[in-house]
């Protein structure tokens, strides 16, 4: 007979009363499952009952060996929960062999292969039978551990307060330093602003911030044409081959990554003006690719080309006449370039 593996033990025997019953039915019916062995079949892995059952009714037991690659204890858990009534006691205890065995599973890791709700694997492994708190860390499912239900030690406590008195705003930081959640710091934090033991935190001014930055990146209009990724002169004054006549490299540079900060007030309001115009020109675009042609003004009715009259009539002489003025201020200033 195979030896009885540790973990096979880990659940009480049947009563005499269900023993006698689980007899009387390989009795009558013979063993509906079989007996289950390790891989290499020297240790019985579940079916003590049932083997018990087989030699007081006379019946020959029958045995399977399970996968190399079988997990023993998850075997063990998941098939005696399917057939065993436990009491809450000793679902709380199996609770606890699970996460002292299974140190990287999480609460509902637990939960669900203890058949238990979450509340129940928290109260069992966040305590001890005397009921004093311990730590626990936990693997959730993006991977990262933390203490069981923000459970942590009071020297992880300490340290964690020391460094929020050092520094009241670096949650954060704090958080990742101690291997603990941000909500878990951000509560203690909250508790000790209550008590009046958490100092004011020195926040930098914008002065002290801009001083800062000034120090640690190049001012942009300082910077040389090489720095900023420009190329030489000669280079950005080369037409873009990807862009109409008259845009330069340099046009496209600064198009793409110019700092409107750093231009002067009126260049900054040259340049929304020009930013007025371009959009007129699109708008004009569109009218020219989008707009239906003079002869589908016969298809519509009467109504509706009188509407459309008496828009033309209100707007297209300011637009003609703003057109005109434009084109007309535009012509001396290319025979001004020209020349």
């Amino acid at each position: 007979m195979p030896n009885h593996h540790p973990d096979a033990t880990l659940f009480p025997m049947l009563s005499e009363a269900e023993l006698g019953e689980l007899v009387a039915d390989i009795a009558a019916n013979g063993l509906r499952e079989a007996i289950k062995l390790d891989h290499s079949g020297e240790w019985l892995i579940d079916g003590r009952n049932r083997e018990r059952a087989c030699q007081l009714a006379g019946v020959d037991a029958r045995y399977e060996r399970l996968p190399a690659e079988t997990n023993i204890f998850a075997y063990v858990v998941s098939s005696n929960l399917r057939r065993r009534h436990l009491t809450d006691e000793q679902r709380r205890d199996l609770v606890r062999l699970i996460a002292e065995r299974n140190p990287d599973l999480s609460n509902r890791e637990i939960a669900k292969m203890a058949n238990v709700s979450d509340k129940t694997v928290a109260a069992a492994i966040c305590s001890t039978a005397e009921g004093s708190a311990v730590e626990r860390k936990t693997k959730g499912a993006d991977g990262k551990t933390r203490p069981a239900q923000n459970r942590i030690s009071e020297k992880t406590r300490d340290a964690i307060i020391a460094d929020l008195k050092r520094n009241p705003i670096a949650v954060r930081d704090v958080a990742l330093k101690h291997g603990v959640s941000v909500g878990t710091v951000a509560g203690i934090k909250q508790r000790l602003k209550q008590a009046g033991d958490l100092p004011a935190a020195n926040f930098p001014t914008i002065a002290e911030q801009l001083a800062k930055r000034a120090a640690v990146l190049p001012r942009y209009d300082t910077m040389t044409r090489e720095e900023r990724g420009m190329g030489s002169r000669e280079y950005g004054a080369e037409q873009h081959p990807d862009y109409p006549k008259g845009w330069t490299r340099d046009h496209v540079h600064r198009e793409q990554y110019g700092r409107i900060q750093l231009f002067t007030p009126k260049e900054q309001e040259e340049r929304k003006l020009v930013t007025r115009f371009e959009a007129i020109i699109r708008s004009l675009n569109c009218i020219v690719t989008e707009a239906p042609s003079a002869d589908d003004l016969t298809s519509i009715n009467y109504k509706s080309r009188e509407a459309l009259e008496f828009q033309l009539s209100k707007f297209a002489p300011r637009v003609v006449a703003l057109l005109s003025d434009y084109l007309s201020r535009l012509q001396p200033a290319d025979a001004e370039k020209a020349s």
